[in-house]
């Protein structure tokens, strides 16, 4: 008995030391982050990702059995959504801010697993645009997260890399579809439009002739002389 007793205290003095550790040495705030270079105008890749249903398309956290609720707004500041999901739970998320083809700030909420911030910036960059994005979060002084945020890059990352791979694809694919629309555009205004060479005037009817006069016939009643012997 004096034995399990020795271990239940070990244990809570070991869960204690750790907790004081990480409200004393682990930082409170953490930080995810990635980057790749995009060969697509910066308006056409922030779309992307300004537009909540266009997330669809490349985002990495989507599964089979996600559902998605999207609010009266899904475009630019103010632009909701939330989900549902027996692999990745449950929350929310925002846009709070929107500088087109500068930066985005996200606010998501995961309920009982707390808040982050999902920051995006659009830099040129080269002939192409740089794109970072960023998921911020606060342990607060929780120590059970303070310790989880030392996994956090490990744990998040590959989803940020394997959704920037697709916002990449896809984004490229639209320039070049625009590009061709617009050549396309430029090549039929540039071409002129034939003029079609003009009627030939219809021929003039030639004179009708006039009608041939017949001989005059024989006066009625006038006998042919008679030849005398």
């Amino acid at each position: 008995m004096k034995i399990l007793k020795n271990i239940i205290l070990g244990v809570i003095a070991l869960v204690v030391l750790m907790a004081v550790i990480a409200l004393v040495a682990l930082p409170r705030q953490s930080k995810v982050e990635r980057s790749v270079v995009i060969a697509a105008p910066a308006d056409v890749i922030f779309d992307q990702v300004n537009d909540l249903k266009k997330n669809e398309a490349w985002s990495p956290w989507k599964d089979p059995t996600m559902k998605l609720t999207y609010g009266p707004v899904t475009e630019g500041k103010g632009a909701q959504s939330s989900w549902t999901s027996k692999d990745m739970g449950s929350g929310s998320m925002t846009i709070e801010e929107s500088v087109p083809s500068s930066a985005i700030t996200i606010g998501l909420d995961f309920g009982a697993m707390g808040q982050a911030k999902a920051l995006w910036n659009f830099v040129p960059e080269g002939e192409g645009v740089k794109v970072t994005e960023v998921m911020a979060s606060d342990a607060g002084m929780n120590p059970a997260k303070r310790w989880m945020s030392l996994l956090s890059d490990k744990m998040v990352g590959p989803y940020f890399e394997k959704g920037l791979a697709a916002l990449k694809q896809i984004s490229e694919a639209r320039a070049a579809e625009i590009k061709a629309e617009q050549a396309a555009t430029m090549q039929a205004a540039a071409t002129p439009v034939e003029e079609s060479a003009p009627a030939a005037p219809a021929a003039s009817a030639a004179p009708a002739a006039p009608a041939k006069s017949e001989a005059p016939a024989a006066a009625a009643g006038t006998a042919a002389p008679a030849k005398t012997k």
